[in-house]
């Protein structure tokens, strides 16, 4: 009974993170649950978890949601995993340091897209820190979602 609940733990805690890290945004810190793109891009691409697709569509759209966006991480991230699943040559589960860089293009991306959009200083300023603490924050969360996920 015991492995049970250890198993089951180990599968839903992809899902639990990326709930948790939604609901604890702060404004500087995790504007509108930013920091859920981590596990989403991390068990979408590098480490594919089951059934987390539609799930990561469905937190996409509520970060865009709260972030005030007519839909740019969902379709982003919608584009992103059509291109990642339907090619044969780049593949994201063996690229080293957990896929640090593929992440940083990604978010990149949506972030200057997002910057160039409403173009102020105040807005580079925000898509700098937004960059930054994305990809600080990335292999701290990565590496908790390993440890928890083996055995």
């Amino acid at each position: 009974m015991k492995q049970q609940i250890v198993n089951f733990l180990q599968t839903v805690f992809p899902f639990l993170i990326t709930v948790a890290l939604w609901r604890l945004s702060a404004p500087w810190i995790n504007p509108s649950g930013i920091l859920a793109i981590i596990p989403i891009f991390y068990c979408s691409f590098i480490r594919p978890v089951p059934y987390f697709a539609p799930f990561a569509m469905l937190i996409c759209f509520l970060i865009d949601y709260k972030f005030n966006t007519v839909l740019m991480w969902t379709v982003f991230y919608c584009l992103f995993y059509v291109v990642i699943n339907l090619q044969t040559v780049i593949d994201l589960t063996h690229t080293n340091r957990d896929g640090v860089y593929a992440f940083m293009g990604f978010v990149g991306t949506v972030i200057l897209m997002l910057v160039a959009s409403h173009l102020s200083i105040a807005n580079i300023v925000s898509g700098a820190v937004m960059f930054s603490i994305l990809v600080i924050m990335y292999i701290p969360i990565t590496t908790t979602i390993q440890a928890v996920q083996d055995d």
